[in-house]
C-alpha cells in the first residue's frame, strides 16, 4: 500500500511539474486560437500556434542578441519543430518561415519595456505581434479552383488572421516570456 500511495504521489507531482512548465497565450478577441510555448532560457521557448487545440504553426520567442527586446519566429508546422534534442538546421529542414517580427509586452495596457517604474501599474500580461497577420496571411497561398486560399479562406484560416492582429493574454505559465513586465 506504501508503494502504491508513493507512486500515486510521484505521477501526480510528475504531471503537475510538467503542466507548470507549459506557457499558454490566448487570443482576446478569438479565444480559439492559442500560443502553446515551453520554456527553453533566457525568456525564450519554443511551441505551436494553434487553432481549436490543433497546432497550426511552429512558432519560437526569444530575445534579440544586442539592444535586447524580444521576437517571435512563425514557421509552417512540423512536429520535428518540438523535439529539442534535434538541432535547429534538423528541427526546421522540411518548414518554411512564414514571419519573424518584434513580440512586444504589455502589462495591462502599458508597455512593459518603456513604462517608467512611477507610473507602472498591475495588469494582465500581454503580448502584440504586430506583423504576424500579414505574414500568416501571404504564406497562404493563392485560392485553386474549388479549395481555401488567400481570395476564399477558411474559417480557420480567417480566425488566426484576426487573433494575430490583436494581443494575446497569459492564460497560464508564461511570466518567464514576460522579462520587461512586471508584478
Amino acid at each position: 500500500m506504501k508503494h502504491f500511495l508513493f507512486l500515486f504521489f510521484s505521477f501526480g507531482l510528475i504531471s503537475s511539474v510538467k503542466a507548470d512548465s507549459l506557457c499558454t497565450l490566448t487570443s482576446e478577441v478569438e479565444p480559439d486560437v492559442t500560443i502553446t510555448l515551453k520554456y527553453t532560457g533566457s525568456g525564450g521557448g519554443i511551441g505551436t500556434l494553434n487553432y481549436k487545440n490543433q497546432p497550426s504553426l511552429g512558432f519560437y520567442v526569444g530575445i534579440w542578441n544586442g539592444y535586447g527586446g524580444q521576437y517571435y519566429t512563425a514557421r509552417s508546422y512540423s512536429p520535428e519543430l518540438l523535439k529539442e534534442e534535434k538541432t535547429y538546421q534538423e528541427r526546421t529542414k522540411n518548414t518554411k518561415e512564414i514571419r519573424t517580427g518584434p513580440f512586444i509586452n504589455f502589462v495591462g495596457n502599458q508597455l512593459g519595456r518603456a513604462t517608467s517604474k512611477e507610473d507602472r501599474k498591475s495588469g494582465k500580461l500581454r503580448a502584440l505581434m504586430p506583423s504576424l497577420s500579414q505574414g500568416y496571411y501571404y504564406s497562404i497561398p493563392f485560392t485553386e479552383q474549388g479549395q481555401y486560399g488567400r481570395q476564399k479562406l477558411s474559417k480557420e484560416m480567417k480566425t488566426i488572421i484576426d487573433a494575430t492582429e490583436g494581443f494575446f493574454v497569459n492564460s497560464g505559465g508564461c511570466r518567464k516570456f514576460f522579462p520587461y513586465g512586471w508584478d
